[in-house]
């Protein structure tokens, strides 16, 4: 797939001013902890900070995020220097950056910003295009992940029905197509951590993803007294996976499908 990622000087034809890349989610709470320990104290945090905070196992996944926000243009690292990270963007400018791409109003409510994705409202909007990080692939069959960073997949802007942090994932195998997900689809996924009976959502279990339908109940053949979790397939062949609850953790809801010919 062909990458999209910006150059971090190219310039917006409707606002002159550099285009922002959005970031992934990890990315997004890495910048947030900084300018948090920026504000309550005055100092940026050092990487022994950073690291204890999100529970990495060495400096070397602080230096990749922090890597990966100077590349997107968030942050500037001077050189042999400690605690002098020097935030360029917030972590909530990229939302104000592509509300100003989309012609919206300076100060858009979320009600505006619903209203400017919906084609219902917005008729012009159909030739819109938003850049979606792309993280790699999801099995509709075994679990699977394969994360790729700086990477970036186009959508119509009308798929996007409310305001929120999304991401895309390329679907691999065939155990929803009762659902109409078929093996080389992309999903556009709301970033969230939870899920009610019924959705269908992008789990992981031991750091592999999945999408499934989800339902949280009893299944007495493995415990009498606690609720499971059924990740259920969309395929007669197949038959539903049982997780304890804390063994899974919900990615986000699958909001749309993109399918390429």
């Amino acid at each position: 797939m062909k990458k999209l990622l910006p150059n971090k000087n190219e310039q917006s034809p409707e606002t002159n001013s550099t285009v922002l890349v959005p970031l992934t989610a990890k990315e997004k709470l890495v910048l947030e902890f900084i300018e948090q320990e920026l504000v309550t104290k005055g100092i940026s945090p050092s990487y022994q900070e950073i690291c204890n905070h999100f529970g990495f196992a060495s400096f070397n996944s602080v230096q990749n995020y922090l890597k990966q926000l100077s590349q997107k243009g968030y942050v500037l690292l001077p050189q042999n220097q400690k605690r002098a990270i020097v935030i360029l963007h917030s972590a909530k400018d990229f939302a104000k950056d592509l509300s100003q791409r989309l012609s919206l109003s300076k100060n858009p409510s979320e009600q505006d910003l619903q209203s400017s994705f919906n084609p219902s409202t917005n008729s012009g909007n159909d030739s819109k295009v938003l850049s979606i990080p792309f993280l790699g692939r999801v099995a509709a069959g075994s679990p699977i992940e394969r994360v790729h960073e700086h990477e970036f997949l186009q959508v119509p802007a009308d798929m996007i029905k409310a305001v929120g942090d999304y991401f895309a994932l390329k679907v691999e195998g065939d155990s929803m197509i009762d659902e109409g997900i078929f093996d080389g689809d992309y999903l556009i996924v709301l970033s969230q951590k939870a899920a009610k009976d019924g959705d269908l959502v992008v789990a992981s279990i031991e750091q592999e993803a999945t999408v499934k339908r989800f339902f949280q109940k009893k299944n007495l053949e493995i415990s009498a007294d606690q609720k499971m979790v059924e990740l259920r397939p969309a395929n007669p062949r197949l038959t539903s996976m049982w997780y304890h609850p804390q063994q899974v953790e919900i990615k986000g809801l699958v909001k749309a499908l993109f399918r390429k010919y």
